[in-house]
């Protein structure tokens, strides 16, 4: 994918990144190897759409024609895609349009007196000597799905919020205004919309060139690689454990291939050399820590074979999850509502699915609706300190929507999709262009807009995304009850790569005061006696003091050169 960026000021001597291909060079404004689109007018009004977007050049000449403030903000989620709009209004002022999923993240910064922007927070902080964030990374650590307004993961650098604009004005200052509101559908027409827009979000990633998927034999994934399949041939790629590849989820991956005759489908045997937390050393520096750090040598031996299959884009499922199976946060809305009888229906409902008692559910409904969402109520790993800084740093998310339900949702969406495009980043590394369909805003608003007691159910794995889907995948397919877990390879990876990930445990991290080291210890040492510990959280600490060892060379990342 590549990245931009630009600078705003005076016209004068700049810096452009090396090999960067100019685009609007009076303005200074670059690209390095993003997919970039433009449009003008006679009078100097420019516009220009990063990352995949499903509009035609016909409605960009017209969009930048009317240039009215109301048809932009329309415009930045109008099409399937993930991407930026940014127009130069040919008076001296720019503004970006950041994506309401932040899937296309958007950066700024100031330096030596001048407002730049990117779409890559490190080639940002690369100006700004590469210095992490401290309060960034305490409220990564609490809470990772919180937002941190002003920051990201490096001093200096602030993150653009997700579905706000920014504009660079013309006396010299800047201003931040939300675009996005959410919208409300009943099941039936959200239901519609998401056939169209999956549907439109795998179109817009297919030019041509040699296209693989994930093919783990789950709904998400399998809709993605069917979508692609009715518009070519697609490269399917399906794990299994070394010797054992039948069985649950492969059977379901030969269920699909066999549906879709263009579908060339690939077995990866995963093997000890593909553990958890094998070759760490491998990392390569992110915007941020990468969600599949601790997986690296999987991720990596992935992108080596799709290498050796001759495909250039890649199509993951990532982030299906997150919109298709909700925790049971919906029970506040119905507590708050009043809808007593449903509430205590769901609740019960939930308790079965996990043979507990309903009460602690309907305790948390009432009063502490956080705790729904499964994350734990202390994180003894952390320090008081994080906590304190975390607190101090984070805030509610600036667009409004309708619940806490849907407040749950888009935070999840909006973490998956911005480090999702730190995953982007590692795949970049090796030649491949992934995309996360899921994690394009039409797609997440339309979710969004469907009732939220209608998103979860206790009773049918996935149901707005089986029913939009259930005249594509074969009905055994679309009927599957959950999908397979891998749980015990942590375990596994823990006991093979003991010392190094002990190491981990006592580091940068502990340096900043942050995790405690004897208690993260003590809980890896419990994992790999084989005791269940919340991978969820422990994950991001270990990813995070990884990223942390190799952040200074943030500066030899990206090469700079003088321009005029």
């Amino acid at each position: 994918m590549g990245w931009f960026g630009g600078a705003v000021g005076p016209p004068g001597a700049t810096r452009t990144p090396v090999g960067a291909r100019l685009l609007w060079r009076d303005s200074q404004v670059w690209t390095v190897g993003a997919s970039v689109r433009a449009a003008r007018t006679a009078n100097g009004r420019r516009l220009a759409v990063f990352g995949p977007c499903a509009a035609v050049d016909a409605e960009l000449n017209r969009l930048v024609e009317s240039a009215s403030p109301d048809d932009l903000d329309a415009a930045a989620t109008a099409w399937p895609g993930a991407y930026a709009l940014i127009l130069d209004d040919g008076k001296g002022s720019l503004t970006l349009w950041a994506d309401p999923v932040g899937a296309c993240p958007l950066y700024t910064a100031r330096v030596n007196g001048t407002a730049m922007w990117a779409s890559s927070s490190m080639a940002l902080a690369s100006l700004l000597g590469g210095k992490p964030d401290t309060a960034w990374l305490a409220a990564h650590l609490a809470s990772p799905t919180a937002w941190v307004p002003g920051r990201s993961a490096w001093a200096g650098v602030e993150q653009i919020p997700p579905g706000c604009s920014w504009t660079a004005l013309t006396e010299g200052g800047s201003a931040i205004v939300p675009y996005w509101r959410s919208r409300a559908f009943t099941r039936s027409e959200a239901v519609d919309r998401l056939r169209e827009d999956i549907a439109g979000s795998v179109r817009v990633r297919l030019d041509g060139r040699p296209t693989s998927s994930d093919l783990s034999g789950g709904l998400d994934s399998s809709s993605v690689t069917a979508h692609a399949a009715q518009r070519g041939t697609v490269t399917g790629i399906t794990y299994h454990p070394t010797g054992r590849d039948t069985g649950g989820d492969a059977d379901h991956a030969r269920t699909v291939a066999r549906a879709f005759p263009s579908i060339r489908h690939r077995f990866m045997p995963l093997g000890r050399e593909h553990l958890p937390f094998t070759d760490l050393d491998a990392l390569v520096l992110t915007d941020e820590p990468a969600p599949s750090t601790i997986t690296i040598a999987q991720l990596f031996s992935q992108f080596v074979m799709l290498e050796s299959e001759g495909a250039s884009v890649h199509l993951t499922g990532d982030g299906g999850d997150t919109l298709f199976m909700p925790p049971p946060v919906h029970l506040a809305d119905l507590a708050r509502s009043g809808r007593v009888l449903r509430l205590a229906r769901d609740a019960q409902s939930w308790a079965r699915l996990y043979r507990a008692s309903p009460w602690p559910a309907l305790a948390a409904a009432w009063g502490t609706p956080g705790r729904l969402s499964g994350a734990p109520l202390l994180k003894p790993w952390l320090s008081t300190h994080t906590a304190d800084m975390a607190e101090a740093v984070t805030a509610p998310h600036i667009l409004p929507v309708r619940g806490h339900a849907d407040r749950c949702l888009l935070a999840e969406a909006r973490y998956v999709g911005r480090t999702a495009a730190a995953e982007t980043q590692l795949a970049t590394a090796f030649g491949i262009e992934m995309h996360n369909p899921y994690t394009d805003a039409r797609l997440v608003e339309t979710v969004l807009a469907a009732p939220s007691v209608d998103r979860w159910s206790a009773h049918r794995y996935k149901p707005l995304l089986a029913d939009a889907v259930k005249d594509l995948l074969p009905e055994e397919v679309v009927q599957r009850g959950a999908k397979g877990l891998f749980a015990v390879d942590h375990h596994h990876g823990l006991r093979a790569n003991e010392a190094r990930v002990l190491d981990l445990a006592d580091g940068h991290l502990g340096d900043l005061g942050l995790v405690r080291p004897a208690v993260l210890r003590s809980l890896l040492r419990r994992a790999m006696l084989g005791v269940d510990i919340p991978w969820g959280w422990i994950e991001p600490v270990l990813g995070a003091e990884l990223w942390l060892r190799i952040s200074g060379t943030a500066t030899r990342q990206v090469r700079w050169k003088e321009t005029e």
